[in-house]
């Protein structure tokens, strides 16, 4: 009697077999998969973002430094910026202006040339306001009330 006692004993044990804790490992190991990909991937995207960005940023410099020196119409440029590269069109749009375009291409780490291009028209400087720029601007602003602000309103 005794003996069916412990044969009872041992099949009410608790736990995992053998099997389940390999299917446990598997589906564990492929959702941690599939996690590192989906991290491999956003990586990839926050790059090529911040590489976007970088690329806008010195396209915008770059049209920036030619509003702030005006050059002649026919004045093409090409710049390599590791891992940019920058190109700058410039042409005589008639009536004055200049019709520029500044175009900054990259490879990503995909091997995927990506690009930005800006496109501007810019007029040349009057140089009758040359002089405006060696006049200082007022570190304050005062502002003087109106006469209807500072007379009381008499009420009936």
């Amino acid at each position: 009697m005794k003996r069916r006692q412990r044969c009872g004993r041992f099949k009410r044990q608790r736990g995992m077999t053998l099997m389940e804790a390999l299917v446990a490992a598997v589906v564990m190991g492929i959702g941690l998969l599939a996690l590192l990909q989906a991290h491999l991937a956003l990586h990839g995207q926050a790059e090529s973002g911040r590489l976007r960005r970088q690329a806008l940023a010195l396209a915008q410099r770059e049209l920036e430094t030619l509003r702030a020196a005006p050059m002649a119409p026919t004045q093409d440029a090409s710049l390599d910026a590791d891992p940019f590269t920058l190109q700058r069109r410039v042409r005589d749009a008639g009536t004055g202006l200049q019709a520029v375009t500044v175009r900054v291409a990259w490879t990503g780490r995909d091997g995927v040339e990506d690009a930005v291009a800006l496109n501007a028209l810019l007029a040349p400087p009057d140089p009758g306001f040359s002089g405006t720029l060696a006049l200082a601007v007022p570190a304050v602003t005062l502002l003087l009330p109106s006469p209807s602000a500072a007379a009381p309103s008499s009420a009936p």
